[in-house]
Formats: C-alpha cells, sequence, structure tokens
C-alpha cells in the first residue's frame, strides 16, 4: 500500500495524515499594563466653622416649647422637640415637630432660633427656614451653622 498520504478509489489509508489545526493569532492585543506604585497626592480640606454644641445650661424642651406655642403661623397642635437644643453664647438652635396622633402623619420639621437665658428666651425666627437676615448678621457662628448650613 502506498504512504505518504495519496489515496487509490477503494482503498482506506491504514494511515490517514493527520493535518494539525491551524491556529490564528487575535486580531487584538491587549497592552500589557505595568503597575506602578506612587504616593496620592491629598490636599488639605478646609473644614468650616464648627455647629453649636448641645445646650448644658439649658433651656429645656419645655421651655423652647412654650416660646413658640401661640405664635402666629405655628400649628395649634402638641409639639415636641427632636433635635437639640444647640447652644451657643445666649443664643439656642432646635428642632422641633407636631405630636401625631398616628403614626401615618407626617409634619414638617420645625427649626427655631431663640436668644436670651433659659427663663427669658426670645423668639427670633421658627419654621422651616429659620436662616433670616437677623439670624445671620447677629447670631453666632456655631447657631449659623446649624440655622443657615454656614
Amino acid at each position: 500500500m502506498p504512504t505518504g498520504g495519496a489515496t487509490y478509489p477503494g482503498v482506506v489509508p491504514t494511515n490517514p495524515v493527520i493535518t494539525p489545526p491551524v491556529y490564528t493569532p487575535p486580531l487584538y492585543t491587549p497592552p500589557v499594563v505595568v503597575p506602578t506604585t506612587t504616593t496620592p497626592t491629598t490636599t488639605p480640606t478646609t473644614q468650616g466653622p464648627s455647629p453649636a454644641p448641645l445646650c448644658t445650661g439649658g433651656p429645656s424642651a419645655q421651655q423652647l416649647i412654650a416660646v413658640v406655642e401661640g405664635t402666629p403661623g405655628i400649628p395649634d397642635e402638641p409639639l415636641k422637640v427632636t433635635t437639640g437644643p444647640f447652644c451657643s453664647g445666649e443664643w439656642q438652635f432646635a428642632v422641633m415637630e407636631i405630636v401625631a396622633d398616628d403614626a401615618e402623619d407626617k409634619y414638617e420639621p420645625l427649626a427655631v432660633v431663640t436668644t436670651g437665658k433659659p427663663a427669658t428666651l426670645k423668639l427670633i425666627e421658627a419654621g422651616a427656614d429659620v436662616c433670616s437676615n437677623e439670624v445671620q448678621a447677629q447670631a453666632p457662628v456655631g447657631i449659623r451653622v446649624r440655622a443657615c448650613g454656614a
């Protein structure tokens, strides 16, 4: 029988010639990335002024609520202090809300800015936005941070 891959009609070769598969390289070869170690540069951050801290010598939540109750524009509903009071000098900032009868009732928070000694508080602002000209011009920095955000 002949060798070398020649075939004859009706004769099956006992050692067929096996052709190895053809491999083609990929069309795109990604670049080799060598990791580098660099020290990240950090920009020093400047922090703004600190917000007023929690009051240590009063006023109490009840004293703040008493100043706000009966004020025109304030709902005639029971109130509770939810945040604060925070003090700086003789100024105070707190957040109140209406005491809800039903768990589904949702009310907008009421921000309050007062000044004076706990027994003689004066209401400066009460509402959703208490960053008034008076607060911006006269309140200590820590109260302005709480009331105005800066």
